[in-house]
This record gives structure tokens, sequence and C-alpha cells, in this order.
């Protein structure tokens, strides 16, 4: 049941990028990448995170900076199983998880869009690197607040449902059903 919980979020990830667009880097990706990372293996969260962005990426269009765009939500999927290790409750290891992959994701991809700027924006120095990082600060700021609002909310309403999906009064109800 918990695989198809977090199968709807990325379908919500996937909508909210093509369909009901909340503004630059205020998303639903980090909140499916965090909880796929947390309840399926690292196999199948890789997976669905590169449909997600793929998919949605062939509706939305992209630039020359995808690698670093895709690879910014995969790679942080690798090191998520760390949080989840953590002696904290799943919101709040969730949370961090979340909060360390946008900057992850925040250095790499301004660091992409630095090295392979062909628009001219930032010179091949460490002055035009620390322009891309100043000139994303914006993004991060939605981004991260974004994720401190989806991610716990994300978690939280996951968390609900699971413990009311595997309460005895659901299950004995749902025999009672299937009896028929």
């Amino acid at each position: 049941m918990k695989n198809y919980l977090v199968y709807f979020i990325f379908f919500l990830a996937f909508l909210e990028r093509t369909v009901f667009d909340l503004g630059p880097n205020f998303e639903l990706v980090t909140l499916a990448m965090v909880l796929s990372a947390f309840y399926l293996n690292p196999k199948s969260s890789l997976l669905l995170t590169s449909l997600l962005m793929i998919s949605s990426d062939l509706i939305i269009g992209n630039n020359n900076i995808f690698i670093f765009t895709w690879s910014g939500f995969l790679i942080p999927i690798l090191f998520i199983k760390h949080f989840k290790n953590l002696k904290l409750n799943n919101i709040f290891s969730g949370t961090l998880a979340g909060i360390s992959s946008n900057l992850f994701f925040f250095f790499w991809t301004n660091f992409g869009v630095w090295a392979l700027d062909s628009w001219g924006m930032y010179p091949k120095t460490i002055l035009g690197l620390m322009s891309s990082y100043f000139n994303g600060l914006p993004f991060l700021k939605y981004q991260l607040v974004s994720t401190l609002l989806f991610v716990p909310l994300g978690f939280l309403i996951f968390d609900l449902i699971l413990k009311y999906l595997y309460s005895k009064n659901f299950i004995f109800k749902l025999r009672q059903i299937t009896a028929f």
C-alpha cells in the first residue's frame, strides 16, 4: 500500500511540474524523492525520480544543464538512507534530508550554470562562479520554503494514512468487505 502512496506523490509532483506550476523552485519533486528514498529501495527511488524528471522535462522543456538538474535530484537519493537511520522521527529526518538535498541541488546546478554557460552570463573565474551562486539565492529560498512546507506535511499525511490503513479496524473492515 505504501508503494501506491509514493507513486501518487510522484504523480502529484509530475502534475505540479507540468500543469499547476507553483513557481520557480517551489516544487514537490523533493518531497517525492525523499519519501521514495525513505519507503522504497534506492533502485526504485532512482528510477521513479528519473522518470519524473525526464517525462516532465519532455513536456516543459529544459536546457543544456539538464544533466545537472536531473543528477541534482538523483545523487541525494544515495545519501538519504543516512538520514533515515538517524534516531529521529521520519518527519524530522525527512525534512533534514530534504534541506540537505536542496543545498546540494543549489551548489550543483549553479555550478552547472557557470560551467556550461552558453549565454555568456558568467566569466570562467571564481568571481563568475560566486556570481552564479549569488544569483541563484532566490531560487534556493523558494526551494527551501517548499521543502520546509511540503516535506513535513507530506511525511505527516503519509504516516497518518499508513497508520489508518494498517490499523486493526481498517484490516477488519477490509476483510469483511472482501469476504462477500
